[in-house]
């Protein structure tokens, strides 16, 4: 494995290399500690030549703060819209009679009727119940 010296990563640190030998020192820290650690001594090293960012933290946090909070959402986030889409879907199902025809199919008493005696549910299996049920439904809508 080849290693690096301090002055190699003096100049990675400066981006002084080319972007083909930069990626592979990058590669390289990942797999090599002893060069890490050579790394971070060229970076102590160096925060006296290197600029210093944010010296207040305070600051900096409140410009991030100002950044942040002056965003606004995009539209496709609103949650009025999202109502607004269900409630024009509702609409659409109520004006077509799609509900009307569900009801209808339940028949007068509904879905809320108690259940039968485990005796007159062996009978017929349930899917088949649903298979029938589901069918007289889509025939009377191709009827309509």
């Amino acid at each position: 494995m080849k290693h690096y010296d301090e002055h190699a990563w003096g100049l990675y640190i400066n981006q002084q290399l080319p972007p083909h030998e930069i990626s592979e020192m990058e590669h390289h820290l990942y797999r090599c500690d002893e060069c890490l650690d050579r790394y971070m001594i060229c970076m102590e090293q160096m925060t006296i030549i290197l600029p210093v960012l944010e010296t207040d933290e305070r600051t900096f946090v409140d410009a991030v703060l100002a950044r942040t909070l002056g965003t606004k959402r995009s539209w496709y986030h609103s949650t009025i819209l999202h109502y607004g889409i269900a409630a024009a879907a509702t609409l659409i199902l109520v004006a077509t009679g799609f509900f009307h025809g569900l009801s209808q199919e339940l028949g007068p008493r509904g879905a809320l009727q108690p259940a039968p005696p485990l005796e007159m549910k062996m009978d017929q299996p349930i899917s088949d119940r649903l298979l029938n049920k589901t069918l007289t439904w889509l025939d009377t809508l191709q009827n309509k």
